[in-house]
């Protein structure tokens, strides 16, 4: 009995000791209240707003068999494209295809590549290892989430950052900076010698088992340094972790490889030699850019322009620097990329792709989605306030492979895509001058085609912006 009553003294006792749980502290007009609800009035109010006359009644009818996307399409604005330019990039690769997955930045990054290797060695094609790359930064982001989470854990696991770092800590989406430190890192391999499985092409149920890892391997973490064991335990923990990462990474994509042998065919269809290489060997006789040559400009209304902006958290490996890159104006993203084109440099940019599309045609402009004809409301928004409220943010990288000059000045530009032959012009898409005004938002281009005016902004210290910005990955 005595016993008893200890055990629950020092229970009571414990439990003390915990800091107390903070509620939550609704501000005003947070809380329900009568005057907020929709009375019936109200609801009278909005139902006789709307009278279903006969034309309202088709686009009803027609809306009930099918989906918004196919009625808004602006025929006469998508037959309207001719499809032609003054400048293309000669022979850019064959178009390849993410699938069912969100590495279209890594896809980019690598077709950038493409065209110089093809023309050093008389390549009628090529094309480099997505999966090798996402491999590795899978890994990577695994260690950075985990890192986090240490430098985290004295924050309640409901905070702001917590809940946005544990959301989605092994998403598909990245940045240019991540190509970056990939390659610098892992070096690259032909697409042959790890080509996609089906899990790296199609990511949902292996991110979702990945993400589960990486939060159990954040919980211990946080267990663990509550309880205050040694640095060298931590990385016991962390290490585990990566391990279970590693396995289900091999299980679902393959090995990658170490070295390997490979060949190709190049001028007069003869075929090299067989050699062995690794892939940092493999990139350094192949590709040998300096990807470290290439500058990023956003367009980001609303942020200091002309100011260096960095995006927290932005980044998949744990030591390297997060995104950051110089804000212009819109016709100054324009005029270095159509300088790059001109110059046949492939030009890595980013997008908002869901909008003002037309896949069939492959085709982005503005107007070629008609909302307003077929609901009779003015669902547009500007740049500023879209990226503003999350109704619109880089979503999609592409490649610019050509641009068509009227007057001096880009008026279309043709895209080399990542969605397979099955859309648009056997994969290649026109976007033009007021889609890019209005839904292209960074690019990547060398700096010899960067001003010097701007290209003295690149260093300067930059103005950072939280993880939860919008327009970070």
């Amino acid at each position: 009995m005595i016993r008893s009553l200890l055990r629950t003294a020092a229970l009571l006792a414990a439990l003390a000791a915990l800091p107390a749980l903070a509620q939550y502290q609704p501000g005003p007009g947070e809380e329900p209240t009568p005057s907020a609800g929709l009375s019936a009035q109200a609801i009278q109010e909005i139902q006789s707003s709307l009278t279903l006359t006969p034309a309202l009644r088709a686009t009803q009818n027609a809306l009930a068999d099918h989906a918004i996307g196919d009625l808004v399409i602006n025929h006469e604005k998508a037959i309207a494209n001719d499809g032609l330019f003054t400048h293309v990039i000669k022979n850019p690769g064959s178009i390849t295809d993410q699938e069912r997955s969100g590495r279209c930045w890594l896809f980019a990054g690598l077709n950038i590549l493409r065209p110089e290797v093809m023309n050093k060695f008389s390549m009628k094609d090529f094309t480099l290892s997505q999966a090798y790359e996402d491999f590795w930064d899978k890994v990577e982001r695994a260690n950075r989430a985990l890192e986090l989470s240490i430098a985290l854990s004295k924050e309640p696991l409901d905070s702001r950052k917590n809940m946005h770092l544990l959301k989605h800590p092994m998403d598909d989406g990245g940045d240019w900076n991540y190509v970056l430190a990939l390659i610098d890192k892992y070096g690259v391999v032909p697409q042959s010698v790890m080509p996609d499985t089906f899990s790296a092409a199609h990511t949902d149920q292996m991110n979702m088992l990945l993400s589960t890892e990486v939060r159990k391997g954040a919980l211990a973490l946080r267990a663990a340094i509550n309880q205050g064991v040694p640095e060298g335990k931590l990385v016991q923990i962390k290490m585990q972790t990566l391990d279970h990462v590693y396995r289900i990474l091999v299980l679902c994509m393959g090995q990658p490889p170490q070295s390997f042998q490979w060949r190709y065919t190049g001028k007069d269809d003869k075929v090299s030699p067989l050699k062995t290489y690794t892939p940092q060997s493999f990139y350094k006789e192949f590709v040998g850019s300096d990807l470290h040559n290439y500058e990023r400009f956003v367009n980001y209304p609303g942020k200091p322009m002309h100011q260096r902006l960095q995006w927290a958290w932005d980044r998949d490996m744990a030591d390297q620097p997060d995104l950051s890159a110089v804000n212009v104006t819109q016709e100054e993203l324009a005029d270095m990329a159509k300088a790059s084109v001109l110059a046949d440099q492939p030009v890595w940019f980013a997008s908002n792709a869901g909008v003002q599309g037309d896949r069939k045609a492959g085709l982005w402009a503005e107007g070629v989605e008609d909302y307003q004809d077929l609901f009779g409301l003015d669902v547009s928004m500007d740049k500023k306030d879209a990226l503003a409220t999350g109704d619109g943010a880089p979503d999609h990288a592409m490649v610019f492979v050509g641009v068509d000059i009227q007057n001096g000045v880009p008026d279309k530009w043709k895209v080399e895509n990542s969605w397979g032959k099955k859309v648009g012009d056997e994969g290649f898409f026109s976007i033009d001058k007021g889609w890019f005004d209005k839904h292209v938002y960074e690019v990547i281009v060398d700096k010899r085609f960067v001003p010097p005016e701007l290209q003295k902004l690149v260093d300067q210290k930059p103005f950072i912006l939280p993880p939860w910005d919008p327009f970070g990955a």
